[in-house]
Formats: structure tokens, C-alpha cells, sequence
């Protein structure tokens, strides 16, 4: 499989953006205790945090880790 560069950066989120949903937490990820700052593996992991508010972990946990 050949990753874009857009798909292979890492992103770290030290606060709430005001690009997210209102569904993203103030104080982190909303299924666990993981505060910030929070970090992702890639850009289409971060775009999912932005809507559902779920860290890279929980992300893993919910749709299979790559």
C-alpha cells in the first residue's frame, strides 16, 4: 500500500481547535481519560478526532488499528 504525505503525518492537538465539532471535549478525548495534549498517527485520524472527539487509542479500539 503507498501512503500519501497527507496520510502519514503525525499530528499533535495541545488544546481544543476551533475547527472541531461540538462533540470534541475540552479537556480531551470523550471515551477515556486521555488529556491533552493528543496525538495522531496520521491526517484522516485527526479529521476523525475533529468530529467525534476520539483519540488515536480509542479510534484503534473502535474501527481496527492499521
Amino acid at each position: 500500500m503507498v501512503h500519501t504525505p497527507e496520510e502519514v503525518a503525525k499530528v499533535i492537538v495541545t488544546g481544543k481547535i476551533k475547527s472541531a465539532s461540538n462533540l470534541v471535549a475540552e479537556e480531551g478525548c470523550n471515551t477515556c481519560p486521555s488529556e491533552y495534549p493528543l496525538e495522531f498517527r496520521d491526517i484522516p485520524s485527526y479529521r476523525e478526532y475533529k468530529i467525534s472527539g476520539i483519540c488515536q487509542k480509542c479510534q484503534d479500539e473502535v474501527f481496527g488499528s492499521k
